[in-house]
């Protein structure tokens, strides 16, 4: 993947319009049960299972996790689509609709979830290994989902971000950037120039609770 600086590839980016490209999260009302929405993706019948108990390294930052209900596969686009569709992201602590984004956040509409360890994470501290979240891309407030970004922190030290795994799909971005913006652990490529960059600066002037390279938290 070419590498694209954040703030330094004004003219790749310029193309696209500010509100679509990939960066944090944002709040919204949390309805702290995974509330269904009216539009959504398809989904299956049965829940992802666990691929193992322990994580492995990938040699590329980050480790891998055991892929399962409450934990996101770390590679590869396919695996995650069908992991997304079936659903049992939504059985998380989530947000009970889709609502506009906040400042910085370019996700124009969105709803985020977040996992059970993230959810009862507290309101201080590290995150601790498993924390995940789904951010649902809308087209607009009680529309339609048209895309994903998903985050998994896979090692206890974040280290800059590099022991995250990053992903977005947003159709609504071109190439080059899009749609896949990000697929890969914070080490390299759009992983780190966007959603690393833009998750560093998740703290308390966002969110009392934003920190870790995390912006929402839904309890």
């Amino acid at each position: 993947m070419k590498f694209i600086s954040w703030f330094g590839s004004a003219a790749v980016l310029a193309m696209i319009p500010a509100a679509l490209v990939a960066c944090g999260d944002d709040t919204g009302t949390g309805s702290g049960g995974g509330a269904s929405t009216s539009a959504t993706s398809s989904t299956g019948n049965t829940s992802a299972t666990s691929t193992g108990a322990t994580s492995s390294s990938t040699g590329s930052g980050g480790a891998m996790l055991p892929t399962d209900a409450q934990t996101p596969p770390q590679g590869g686009v396919e695996p995650m689509k069908a992991w997304l569709a079936i659903g049992d992201y939504k059985k998380w602590h989530c947000e009970a609709a889709a609502h506009a984004s906040k400042t910085p956040s370019p996700h124009s509409f969105n709803r985020i979830c977040s996992n059970t360890l993230l959810a009862g994470a507290g309101t201080t501290g590290d995150f601790p290994v498993g924390t995940a979240g789904v951010k649902e891309l809308w087209d607009k407030v009680g529309g339609t989902i048209v895309g994903y970004a998903v985050y998994v922190k896979t090692v206890a030290d974040s280290a800059a971000g590099a022991n995250w795994y990053w992903y977005e799909d947003n159709p609504t971005i071109p190439a080059p950037v899009g749609p896949i913006v990000a697929d890969g652990f914070g080490t390299s490529g759009q992983a780190k120039t966007i959603c690393v960059d833009c998750h560093s600066h998740a703290d308390s002037t966002f969110a009392a609770t934003a920190r870790d390279f995390v912006f929402t938290q839904v309890p």
